[in-house]
């Protein structure tokens, strides 16, 4: 087990991660805003990442992505 529980990424996961997210060019909250409403089960922030920078970037999306369900509309807030 690596950081905080989560497991390694293993090759296939981590070469689609790099591919599908824009890491090194967009920041996880304007990632969100743009495809949050299409992310349904995100789980790439279950996994660590050998490159650091992508491990927080999937982390910080993950986070985002649950703060905005917990928003979401028909719950009262």
């Amino acid at each position: 087990m690596a950081a905080r529980g989560r497991e390694p990424a293993d090759a296939e996961r981590e070469g689609r991660a790099r591919e599908h997210f824009p890491y090194l060019s967009e920041s996880p909250a304007a990632y969100a805003a743009r495809h949050a409403e299409a992310m349904i089960g995100y789980t790439y922030d279950a996994y660590t990442y050998a490159d650091p920078e992508l491990d927080a970037w999937l982390v910080e999306l993950g986070h985002i992505l649950r703060q905005r369900s917990e928003r979401s509309p028909g719950d009262g807030s």
